[in-house]
């Protein structure tokens, strides 16, 4: 179960700074600037950030570490401890719903940042990857399954959020009292991991079926490929592609 704390991280901090860059224009906002949106000093902020650009993405370097320790210590299926681990990152987004969105919003401003993001996102399918390797039963398609099956998770959980944030920056947010807007906000919460579960649910089912496939085939003394390695199969997607097109074409390059 993914949980979604009042007071999540990134802390106020993190939230100001990215806030201020939305605001005032990333070109136009200085170290200065940002160190005092944080309430901390210039020497702090290149101590405790780095960069500009490293403060953007801050939150992340915690949020992997969780997904580290999640997966070093599960004792679940691999499969359904990658889409755990993808459900967690998730929470993250959706608990900081203010900052995702204006991070959302400074990538479309800032399109260079956007190559940091990409490294921020094989750092979480490294993560998935490594860890099935690990996990998965020796045969020789287990580095295939880990490979395309990390990277398959992550477009989808990425496919799931952008939409979300299309929706939020579409100005199709909750307004309204406190006290309703935050149940509102819970029961978006519960209904979008609810979806993402669905959708990554049918991902490892798909996986499991093809290696369950593969398995049964061998044991029986089905003949292998000539060559005797696995097929490689590449799917091929637009970046805007949605769920259902990830999923069916994960599907028919399995089939």
């Amino acid at each position: 179960m993914v949980n979604y704390p009042a007071n999540p991280d990134p802390g106020p901090a993190v939230a100001a700074v990215i806030e201020l860059l939305v605001r005032q224009g990333y070109d136009s906002t200085s170290v200065d600037d940002l160190a005092d949106a944080a309430g901390i000093s210039r020497s702090t902020f290149f101590r405790k950030f780095g960069s500009k650009e490293d403060i953007v993405f801050a939150d992340h370097d915690r949020i992997l570490a969780r997904v580290h320790e999640l997966l070093a210590g599960t004792t679940a299926d691999p499969l359904r401890a990658v889409l755990e681990a993808a459900l967690l990152v998730f929470g993250h987004h959706v608990g900081n719903r203010k900052t995702s969105l204006a991070r959302y919003e400074l990538l479309h401003q800032v399109p260079a940042l956007r190559d940091r993001e990409l490294v921020m996102t094989h750092r979480y399918q490294r993560a998935f990857r490594n860890h099935l390797l690990s996990a998965l039963p020796e045969g020789e398609n287990r580095e295939l399954t880990a490979v395309a099956f990390a990277a398959s998770v992550v477009a989808v959980h990425n496919s799931v959020l952008r939409q979300w944030l299309r929706a939020i920056a579409a100005g199709e947010d909750v307004e309204g009292v406190e006290g309703i807007e935050r149940e509102a906000r819970e029961a978006e919460a519960r209904e979008l991991a609810a979806r993402l579960g669905r959708e990554l649910g049918t991902l490892a089912d798909t996986f499991a079926r093809v290696s369950a496939g593969e398995a049964g085939s061998q044991a029986a003394g089905a003949p292998r490929p000539e060559s005797g390695r696995p097929a490689v199969v590449v799917a091929v997607l637009d970046p805007a592609a949605g769920t259902e097109r990830i999923l069916q074409a994960v599907r028919d390059a399995l089939a």
